[in-house]
């Protein structure tokens, strides 16, 4: 499916791009047409799933502001994506496999459904809360939903943002540059840095690491899932960025190096957790019996977080843990004090990382059973992995360096405005090493990969 991804992403951009010389005043019908054709071509059942989704939502939200209808537009949607939810304890109760579930000849996959109901949600709850008037065209709304980068990497975002940002779409020279950078970067963290951190905590997890150092095997999946999914949606706002849309930004650059939850939280999957924060934990609060009991919520809001990634019971667990954690902080002021005192910085992150690596393996193992029983195994760390990888980490923790130092260089900046803020010489010498590292160390066997597609 990545490698689908990434032929699909190249065919709708250069659709787009002819389209776009067609409809000159107008870009945003270029922008739908290329999406409804690339997702029709490339995913023909996603595609009629949505574009059913897409009917229901136009005419349930059209002119029915404060009406009932909108509940059950809600209703349906949310339907719709815990029942496709549901497929892990229905593939448990037929032994089957993630893996063989999720192989891109399967039929039943539907890329996107996630992404597609919370915006869909969105746009109805903001036209019941009377924030936005529904849009008399379903074309309009079809941009929306069916906006191929959106739907296929996020992040999330609300009507009016899309909207407008389609209304000023055209091909300049400093958006395709601008795309391109983007473009550049995210290749880059993915086919270098993601693919090889999965190889490696691949490679861990069928040795016979146990004990401890099983917290090994969540760091670098931390890591991974961090390149991974920042990768995808830098390589998307590039691809959008050449119409001069933009996408918001769904990480911050450097959240790996959060010293406490709360901060971290506020880097990672940005537009996800503001979707639940402003759709469900804000909306609860009006009522009474929930303002009374602010702590319950936000517990509550981390179990659906954490359940939206599966309803099973690791990632229930997985949710409550994170609820705990960052409760805890809370309840000790740890945010508050880590900011008036720096001191202690390399600790802080330190403490976070370990956390967050021992959280990082009950995401990904496929039972809680099998994660404590080799958690209950003697300290064990194979050797003959890391001498076998020794050419694949020496890559790595250069990859890394050199990203986190592309990080720092830009600061606050987006890639591809930090590139193109730069003098020409000092941006071609910087693009040098990112083209290099690709075509050299580049590992190109799946595609694209992102590990969120499964959600």
């Amino acid at each position: 499916m990545a490698q689908i991804g990434l032929f699909s992403s190249a065919f709708f951009t250069l659709l787009a791009i002819i389209f776009c010389f067609i409809f000159r005043r107008q870009a945003w019908i270029a922008l739908l047409c290329s999406s409804l054709l690339t997702l029709g071509l490339f995913m023909p059942v996603s595609f009629g799933v949505l574009l059913v989704g897409t009917t229901i939502t136009y005419f349930l939200g059209n002119k029915s502001q404060n009406s009932s209808k909108i509940g059950v537009g809600i209703g349906i949607l949310l339907g719709a994506l815990v029942s496709y939810k549901l497929r892990e304890i229905w593939m448990d109760s037929r032994s089957l496999s993630l893996d063989d579930f999720w192989n891109e000849d399967k039929p039943w996959q539907i890329i996107g459904l996630s992404f597609f109901v919370f915006n869909a949600i969105s746009y109805l709850m903001d036209i019941k809360r009377g924030y936005i008037k529904s849009t008399d065209s379903i074309f309009k709304l079809a941009a929306y939903l069916l906006y191929f980068p959106t739907l296929y990497a996020g992040p999330l975002h609300r009507f009016n943002y899309l909207n407008e940002q389609f209304d000023q779409a055209k091909i300049t020279k400093k958006s395709f540059n601008n795309g391109m950078r983007l473009i550049l970067w995210g290749l880059f963290k993915n086919f270098v840095v993601a693919q090889r951190l999965n190889q490696l905590q691949i490679e861990l997890r069928q040795s016979d690491i146990g004990g401890w150092w099983t917290l090994l095997i969540g760091f670098i999946f931390f890591f991974y899932l961090y390149f991974s999914f920042s990768s995808f949606v830098d390589f998307f706002q590039g691809v959008s960025e050449i119409f001069n849309v933009r996408l918001k930004d769904n990480f911050h650059k450097r959240v790996y190096l959060s010293r406490n939850r709360h901060e971290f939280w506020r880097g990672w999957h940005i537009t996800l957790n503001e979707w639940f924060r402003d759709y469900f934990f804000y909306w609860q609060m009006k009522f009474k019996f929930w303002r009374d009991k602010p702590y319950i919520l936000l517990l509550l809001t981390y179990l659906l977080i954490g359940i939206w990634h599966g309803i099973t019971v690791k990632f229930f667990i997985w949710g409550f843990l994170n609820a705990c954690w960052i409760l805890l902080e809370k309840r000790w002021k740890i945010p508050e004090r880590m900011e008036k005192n720096n001191s202690y910085k390399f600790l802080e992150i330190g403490y976070h990382l370990l956390i967050c690596s021992l959280l990082a393996l009950v995401f990904i193992f496929p039972s809680l059973e099998g994660l404590f029983i080799r958690i209950g195994k003697p300290n064990f760390l194979p050797m003959d992995v890391f001498l076998f990888q020794k050419r694949n980490v020496v890559i790595i923790l250069a990859m890394c360096f050199m990203v986190d130092q592309y990080h720092r260089w830009s600061k606050d900046l987006r890639m591809d405005a930090y590139f193109e803020s730069l003098p020409s010489w000092k941006r071609r010498l910087l693009y040098l090493p990112l083209i290099l590292s690709i075509i050299f160390f580049g590992v190109f066997m799946k595609g694209m990969d992102n590990y969120y597609l499964k959600f």
